[in-house]
């Protein structure tokens, strides 16, 4: 939890990285909100929740849950970035049902997020795997256990799939409560402002699933949905490339949660 020099009751803004990201990563995003006056509470998700103990994600947040309840007095911002911060915001609701209560921000950021239901190909499988051994170096293992356990992601999340996909059956995935967090997403009713950046550019998340399949769902659920899209920006990359216009985009997204009523 990060605090600006003058606090003026703003909203605490909690932000969810995406699966590879490293501390000083999400703290860019973070100092964005913090220049503007919030309070932030800054979180990544440890690789092992995310591609095979997902069922179990809601625990490692327990602790932002309860970190969350000590600003009780302040609105929250929740900011997704990739589906591994979904996947994050999903597992925080159900840490928040787990203690008999319920967390309901007060506007949230979509940010490269909300892309399909994994499909495994093999140039995805090569992706997939070295995104689970970086993750890993990141979480502290050894070079030979993180090759270990990407060798096993990759034969039982990968090739695996891969098999099951060739035999016309669904990708086998790990869920919370066996809903896949990109769906819980695009059903989630908020009533809440709420705001998406993405690209046509972005690898990941593909701009036309976004606008055919996302877009109208959010629109539905959400009280309103401000939508931010970039013709040249790498995934998980807006900041970088339009810094400025993200910038302001995200000012004047907090100033409207501070004035929603």
């Amino acid at each position: 939890s990060k605090s600006p020099t003058n606090e003026h009751k703003k909203p605490l803004v909690i932000l969810f990285g995406w699966a590879g990201a490293s501390t000083k990563n999400l703290s860019k995003y973070g100092q964005v909100y913090r220049d503007h006056g919030c309070s932030t509470i800054e979180f990544i998700l440890p690789t092992r929740f995310i591609f095979r103990h997902t069922e179990q994600a809601f625990e490692a947040v327990d602790d932002v849950f309860t970190e969350i309840q000590k600003h009780k007095e302040n609105k929250t911002i929740v900011h997704c970035l990739s589906d591994t911060g979904v996947l994050t915001f999903q597992g925080l609701t159900i840490a928040a049902e787990m203690k008999d209560q319920e967390f309901k921000p007060d506007g949230i950021v979509w940010d490269s997020c909300l892309g399909p239901r994994p499909n495994v190909t093999l140039p995805r499988m090569v992706i997939l795997t070295a995104i689970n051994w970086l993750s890993r170096m990141r979480d502290g293992m050894s070079l030979s256990q993180a090759v270990r356990s990407s060798a096993t992601d990759f034969r039982d999340l990968g090739w695996k799939n891969f098999i099951r996909r060739l035999q016309g059956l669904e990708t086998k995935i790990s869920c919370m409560n066996d809903v896949w967090a990109g769906f819980w997403a695009r059903d989630l009713k908020t009533n809440v402002p709420e705001l998406i950046f993405y690209s046509q550019s972005d690898i990941y998340v593909p701009y036309k699933h976004i606008e055919t399949e996302m877009l109208p769902n959010r629109q539905k659920n959400a009280k309103s949905l401000e939508i931010c899209k970039f013709d040249k920006s790498k995934h998980v990359a807006h900041l970088l490339t339009h810094k400025k216009i993200y910038i302001k985009t995200i000012q004047n997204f907090v100033d409207s949660v501070q004035n929603d009523k």
